[in-house]
């Protein structure tokens, strides 16, 4: 233990207050993207929508220049966002499923995790159900004697263009594919920011200051996790008896992480110690000092016992969706549409139109 805190500490810090940031932004903005589209749904207001894309837009300009400039490389993510197989079956089936279980749930894990740092009892339930599904998906069995038989097939290979990012997609494995990856994702990325610009409601100050912080923690954390210094902390890896888990480029995502979270509840040591299990208890505390900080923290329970049960479903198609389609609005929404992966925009599609089919759903049914 004393051998991995005094190598990694720094690598700690720094993702746990990347993560403190990411909750007290998500929980002063309100932050959530099931929230913007039912709002945009039912009311016609595009603000909190808009500063989701926002946040897309701004994660996927930052990381094509830094990228651009070699400061990382995000063919290599974990997970891998831009891999040959594009596993078309996953992203559109667990994204819908997703999609339309975070309506039920009132919001992905990322959103529910922010209210547990509220002081919400209904969130803390919806996260364990989450936490446990996520579990039994990635660290049993299950997957793979129940689901993967009847998905894999579902998948076809890019190997001709050598990856599924958009920029390998039309220019195939050229010399020049690092500029072409750098000059699409700006292209890409700042259109997209252009184009949120015209509307009056998110050309306000929280809405902008909201989509660079967490557009910007996004990218933060790949250049943390794919840059110089985790070179350094990965060769340092290779000469313990028991290296950290999960070392490697990567960014924000809190599907399969809250998943680890109960791996490492029932084995706690520091090699579990991951990027997401850090990410996960790092959002619950910056949401925390939001909430305490601006006297929004209040303990809320469920509205009804059809409120438990319907959210308890609904968490339940969290979890199982989102290991399914290998990400979740944040994993693929923010953190994979960063590298422009085909794969991102398909599952982030999926997602949307669940939760638009949920909403109508709901407003049906209540």
């Amino acid at each position: 233990m004393n051998e991995l805190i005094t190598a990694f500490w720094p690598y700690y810090l720094i993702i746990f207050a990347l993560a403190v940031i990411f909750g007290f932004t998500a929980q002063r903005s309100a932050f959530c993207p099931v929230g913007g589209l039912r709002e945009w749904v039912n009311e016609r207001r595009a603000g909190r929508l808009a500063t989701y894309f926002g946040a897309i837009a701004v994660a996927i300009l930052f990381a094509a220049l830094v990228e651009g400039f070699g400061w990382f490389n995000l063919s290599q993510t974990i997970p891998p966002y831009r891999t040959t197989e594009f596993a078309w079956g996953r992203y559109i089936l667990g994204g819908f499923i997703f999609g339309f279980g975070m309506v039920l749930a009132a919001g992905c894990g990322m959103r529910n995790l922010v209210r547990v740092g509220q002081g919400s009892i209904k969130a803390v339930w919806l996260v364990m159900i989450m936490a446990l599904v996520a579990y039994l998906m990635t660290r049993t069995s299950f997957y793979a004697e129940w689901v993967m038989p009847w998905i894999s097939p579902l998948s076809l290979q890019f190997t001709d263009s050598g990856a599924q990012d958009f920029a390998s997609l039309v220019m195939g494995q050229t010399e020049s594919l690092s500029t072409w990856r750098m000059v699409l994702g700006v292209i890409i990325g700042g259109a997209l920011f252009i184009l949120l610009l015209r509307l009056k409601e998110f050309r306000q100050l929280y809405p902008l200051m909201t989509a660079f912080v967490i557009g910007g923690v996004i990218v933060g954390a790949y250049a943390l996790t794919g840059g110089s210094y985790a070179q350094f902390v990965q060769e340092e890896g290779y000469f313990m008896d028991i290296p950290p888990a999960g070392l490697g480029t990567q960014s924000f995502t809190f599907a399969a992480p809250m998943g680890d979270v109960v791996h490492w509840l029932s084995e706690p040591q520091w090699a579990l110690v991951s990027f997401g299990v850090i990410a996960v208890f790092g959002l619950v505390v910056g949401s925390l000092i939001a909430a305490v900080s601006f006297k929004q923290f209040k303990l809320e329970g469920f509205a009804s016992s059809q409120d438990f049960w319907r959210s308890s479903l609904g968490a339940v198609m969290v979890g199982f969706g989102a290991v399914l389609a290998m990400g979740c609005s944040i994993g693929h929404g923010l953190s994979g549409m960063a590298t422009l992966a085909l794969g991102s925009m398909v599952a982030l599609a999926a997602i949307l139109t669940g939760a638009y089919v949920g909403i109508r759903f709901d407003s049906r049914t209540r």
